[in-house]
């Protein structure tokens, strides 16, 4: 029974923080920014203030998908970011540039972040069936093993969280 405690903490606490962001943005994409820049504008005004006129700003498919890739140096934002000129378009675009900016000076806990993304995957990917096999089976080993799995996926997003503060706070500057 204590694991379905832990599976159930482990389970709220991302779906909590991520309504929450969903939230937020739904308030403000309604909101003009005062500048009238899109989001794609926004972007590369930063870009080219930091120096990162190598880094191409690109229009990307999906609802709050935006992203930076730091692989092929794009920051990527969906369509309603990219044409925008909301309050959260151009927040977004910001935020995805100061990946961007970290990129650039090297930061340790963005590269760090990075090479958890493998074991992320794999948690966030295969919890649920150890867990289930666990649950089904009375196999509490199999269920440990999904928690541990899932515990990995959060420990990614807790890592990410000072990654995300550190991004919109250059981004500001």
């Amino acid at each position: 029974m204590s694991f379905l405690i832990y599976y159930l903490i482990l389970t709220i606490i991302p779906i909590w923080a991520q309504l929450k962001v969903r939230n937020t943005y739904s308030k403000y994409e309604k909101v003009a920014n005062a500048s009238g820049m899109t989001g794609a504008e926004v972007a590369r005004m930063i870009l080219d203030e930091n120096g990162l006129y190598h880094v191409k700003v690109l229009e990307h498919s999906g609802f709050l998908s935006d992203h930076y890739n730091p692989i092929n140096k794009t920051v990527n934002l969906s369509t309603a970011n990219y044409h925008g000129r909301s309050i959260a378009g151009a927040a977004v675009a910001a935020h995805e540039c100061g990946h961007a900016i970290q990129d650039k000076v090297n930061y340790g806990p963005l590269r760090f972040r990075h090479r958890l993304v493998p074991v992320a995957n794999i948690g966030s990917n295969a919890s649920w069936i150890f867990i289930l096999i666990g649950m089904f089976t009375h196999a509490t080993g199999m269920f440990l093993l999904g928690i541990i799995l899932m515990g990995l996926a959060v420990l990614f997003q807790l890592v990410t969280l000072p990654v995300e503060f550190n991004a919109s706070s250059r981004a500001l500057a």
